[in-house]
Parts: C-alpha cells; sequence; structure tokens
C-alpha cells in the first residue's frame, strides 16, 4: 500500500491510498492456468490480485475504485472514521491516543533507536524506539480504530493472540517507521503475518471526496476482518 495521508487536532482527517498485491511468479501461474481451464474463482482472484485498487476516505465517508469495487470509477462505500482507507492490514494506529497511551504505557523498550528510512527510503538517522507486545483482545479495548476495522466485533477465541509492535520515530516524535507481528501458529486461520508502515512527512498534497458514479461494497474485505471479527 502507497498513498497520502492528511492530519488535523484528532489524527487522520482523510487518506488515498493505492494497494497491490503481489504473487510469486509460480502462484500467479497455476492461477492462470486454473482460470484458463474454466475455473472462474481463479479468473476473479487473478483479475482482483493482479489490479491496482485505490481506496479514499474524506468527510466521514469511504470510497473505492479498481476491480475489487467493480471497476476503474470511484464507487461510494459507506460511512466510515477519516482514517478508514489507511489501515487495514496495519492494525496500529500510531495517530490515535487511546492506542498511542496504552503502547507506550507498557512498552518494554523506550529509548534512542538506531536509523531507519521513511517512505522515500530516506535515512532519519536520529530516532526514539518504543517496543513491546499487546494481545488482540487489550488492543480491541482500547483502540478505536481496531474496534471499527474489526466490525466492532473479535472474536474471543483470536482474543489471546500476542502482536509484537514497534514504533520509530524522528525526535520530533513523529512516527516514521510502524510494525507489528503476529505468529498464532497452526489451528489459527493465520499463522503469521508482518506488516510494517513507512510515513513521509510534510507532503505537499491535498485529498477530496472524488465524483462518484455508484455505491458499492468491498466484496473481499480484509484479511484481518475476515479472519479475526466474529
Amino acid at each position: 500500500m502507497t498513498g497520502t495521508m492528511r492530519l488535523g487536532p484528532g489524527g487522520v482527517v482523510a487518506a488515498d491510498m493505492t494497494r497491490m498485491l503481489t504473487f510469486g511468479n509460480c502462484r500467479q501461474q497455476f492461477l492462470r492456468d486454473d482460470a484458463a481451464g474454466g475455473d472462474p474463482r481463479a479468473a476473479e482472484f487473478l483479475k482482483v490480485g493482479t489490479g491496482s485498487h485505490r481506496v479514499r476516505s474524506v468527510g466521514g465517508v469511504l470510497y473505492g475504485a479498481g476491480p475489487a469495487y467493480g471497476g476503474k470509477s470511484w464507487m461510494k462505500l459507506g460511512s466510515a472514521p477519516h482514517s478508514a482507507a489507511l489501515y487495514g492490514d496495519q492494525i496500529i494506529d500510531a495517530f490515535d491516543l487511546g492506542t498511542l497511551k496504552a503502547l507506550v504505557a507498557s512498552a518494554s523498550m523506550n529509548k534512542a533507536g538506531g536509523t531507519v528510512h521513511d517512505a522515500d527510503d530516506r535515512a532519519v538517522k536520529k530516532t526514539w524506539s518504543y517496543r513491546g507486545t499487546i494481545t488482540f483482545s487489550r488492543l480491541f479495548k482500547v483502540s478505536k480504530p481496531f474496534r471499527h476495522m474489526l466490525g466492532g466485533r473479535l472474536n474471543p477465541k483470536y482474543g489471546g493472540i500476542t502482536i509484537h509492535w514497534g514504533i520509530a520515530t524522528d525526535m520530533s516524535g513523529k512516527p516514521i517507521v510502524v510494525q507489528a507481528v503476529w505468529r498464532p501458529g497452526e489451528g489459527f486461520p493465520l499463522q503469521a503475518a508482518t506488516v510494517a508502515t513507512r510515513f513521509s512527512w510534510d507532503v505537499n498534497a491535498s485529498i477530496k471526496a472524488p465524483r462518484v458514479s455508484g455505491k458499492a461494497r468491498d466484496p473481499y474485505g480484509d484479511d484481518v476482518i475476515d479472519l479475526f471479527r466474529s
């Protein structure tokens, strides 16, 4: 995922993201072969999985464009938080005060860090590093964005999953890298996940509501939502 976000007094007030999936050559060839053989699910997955998807949240509304939403035109997906387009695969909202307070209060590391690279791959040499762990159930309790991400429902049997998280900031406190890793192992729908988000700051861009051609829903959802909400 790449894109732009805009901040306001309450955190993220708009986001415009582009999401693409990547497949290994072997898996992509299997899908192509199955699609050529008449498998409609393989054909659909190949179309969605090799396309570019746009998601924009602004003014409390979420919009989408791309194969997952029916085509190139923007579609209105419904009401959503201003930050909705920014998160999904990344479950740590570093701009939500409730989330940050809980993470920093329980951090096992809170000290000067090493060099990290921002979203434009520029080296930020003077950083501060926070690291720790938190369970799905605890994050669900303290993080409003995570609750919204899961549709307000966390399947209780997944509440004990431990997330290893890390946040690297510049010396003014602005997040540069946010990481989340969890490995619940066998018996869970997603045995392991690693997500890293990099930020660049002071980008000159505007985010406006697009002209829409209709209403739609995301038929594929999000990996986290599909797997872990009840």
